[in-house]
């Protein structure tokens, strides 16, 4: 039998400091069948050099956006032009371990989607840790990640773009991505489990580099704090709780137009549109509150287990 052909799309922004170490790492694959894909979201620094250079002598395959689209657009860009059996979503500024593809192709079986551990951290001063931050995401993978876990992906997203691979057929039913979905990953992941479902394979299969160039990079000052009764009595965590229920209720409502979704799992997004629209609307908060009670298991479990919290916040935001 011939060897699928593995196309590995890869979105660009700037990102000559790192390229091509990561180019290279994909190009020492022990799958020999790739194809390399990459959108370059008009790079102003030496990308397109080094991705001219990479066409010429690797047969890459890249295009340029005339401007910005950001990362989301750019990665479905990039994902649609891919011709690959499977598909694997890489970053521009990590390092593969030789034998991702191969792992990952040969333990994807009958599932949708496939996607790895993601522990292994380079840190901006070149040091290489394994990270323990996540250690609750990855707990929760290992006895929810594997089959088809709809509700929990429509609560809240754990799969990471850089770590998967997902075969043809989930290109014709996610693509093209809606416009108020916050990230990539968690769409194709959320469409993945409503068709084969997703595995989670608990091996460490490449390192993800943490540098402040990085788009998705937060520096430590800038990242996320317990809220305090500071910001609860001058109206900060009102306005966060305005904020995320707005982006979410938009997100959810998309997906309750996807065709694919069961009529359980319907009523269960349904569940979360009135959990965060409820909050705000006046008298809302204590149906927010029951419905936080009902929903509280698959909101709470990604995040460490703390359901109390799930019906308290949108009592607290409306305050």
């Amino acid at each position: 039998m011939s060897t699928p052909l593995v196309s590995v799309a890869m979105a660009t922004y700037n990102g000559a400091d790192h390229l091509r170490e990561q180019l290279d790492t994909i190009y020492a694959q022990t799958w020999r069948n790739l194809e390399v894909v990459v959108t370059d979201d008009a790079s102003s620094d030496g990308t397109r050099a080094i991705l001219d250079e990479y066409a010429v002598h690797r047969g890459l395959r890249f295009t340029a956006n005339c401007e910005r689209l950001g990362v989301l657009k750019n990665f479905e860009r990039a994902i649609s032009l891919c011709r690959g059996d499977y598909i694997a979503l890489a970053d521009q500024d990590d390092l593969w371990q030789p034998q991702k593809i191969d792992r990952l192709v040969s333990e994807i079986d009958e599932h949708t989607l496939i996607y790895c551990n993601n522990q292994d951290f380079i840190e901006p001063a070149g040091e290489r840790r394994l990270s323990s931050t996540f250690d609750h995401v990855f707990r929760f993978a290992r006895v929810h990640g594997t089959g088809k876990p709809t509700r929990y992906l429509l609560a809240a997203n754990w799969v990471v773009g850089h770590c998967l691979l997902f075969k043809r057929e989930l290109v014709r039913h996610a693509l093209p991505i809606p416009p108020h979905q916050r990230h990539h990953d968690g769409w194709l992941a959320l469409v993945a489990s409503m068709l084969g479902g997703i595995k989670y394979l608990d091996e460490r299969l490449q390192i993800y580099r943490e540098h402040p160039k990085s788009v998705t990079y937060v520096a430590p000052a800038q990242r996320p704090s317990r809220r305090s009764l500071r910001d609860l009595l001058s109206g900060e965590f009102q306005l966060a709780w305005r904020l995320l229920s707005e982006v979410e209720t938009a997100r959810l409502r998309e997906i309750l137009c996807l065709p694919l979704l069961d009529a359980a799992d319907r009523i269960f997004a349904e569940e979360l549109v009135t959990y965060y629209r409820a909050g705000l609307a006046p008298g809302g908060r204590w149906s927010a509150f029951r419905t936080g009670l009902r929903i509280s298991p698959f909101l709470a479990s990604i995040d460490g287990g703390r359901r109390w919290k799930v019906p308290i916040r949108p009592l607290l935001a409306g305050l």
